[in-house]
């Protein structure tokens, strides 16, 4: 099945790289139960982990739920699809909320590692990347792959956004996140 991507953007400026490439901008996902409406997207916050989950978001009323970064390619595959499902195929994750927090800005650890930090949330440093890995995701039964862009000038969003219509690799610093860990 042909996997429909859609996007989440820090700037207007990727925003707009990615409307002009044809890649659907996400503006609005639940982050909890708590906000969950008839047709929503969730986020991944939701915690969507099994079928069960992903009936009772159907029961709710959800009409795409993002699966949890923490799901490998074999138990995504594994889980009952009822509703549309979506997976973290490129960006940066966010890590943690804090309460206080500067609009935008980033911080260092004691590695030197640098974590940017936009609204509430903190980032992880380096992006998961799955374009070259496009059959194996196609395999696993989602239907839409979600691209976040946080730090990326509008040529990386160009050049990312192809590299993931084309499924070729380009050069970046990446992971694979979870999906060939092993359970």
């Amino acid at each position: 099945m042909k996997i429909k991507y859609v996007a989440t953007c820090l700037t207007d400026a990727q925003t707009y790289e990615c409307e002009k490439l044809g890649i659907e901008v996400m503006r609005d996902y639940v982050y909890s139960y708590g906000q969950i409406s008839h047709g929503c997207v969730t986020d991944f916050s939701v915690h969507c982990f099994n079928s069960h989950a992903l009936e009772a978001l159907k029961n709710m009323g959800v009409g795409r739920a993002t699966l949890h970064p923490e799901l490998n390619l074999a138990q995504i595959r594994d889980i009952k699809k009822c509703i549309d499902t979506e997976a973290i195929l490129y960006g940066k994750i966010p890590l943690m909320k804090m309460k206080i927090a500067p609009k935008s800005t980033s911080i260092t650890d004691r590695k030197g590692v640098e974590f940017l930090i936009h609204g509430d949330d903190i980032y992880n440093c380096i992006p998961i990347y799955m374009a070259d890995k496009m059959g194996d995701v196609e395999k696993s039964g989602i239907t839409h792959g979600r691209l976040i862009f946080t730090t990326e000038s509008p040529e990386e969003v160009r050049t990312i956004i192809k590299s993931y219509m084309y499924r070729k690799m380009i050069k970046v610093d990446f992971t694979r996140g979870k999906f060939y860990s092993k359970v």
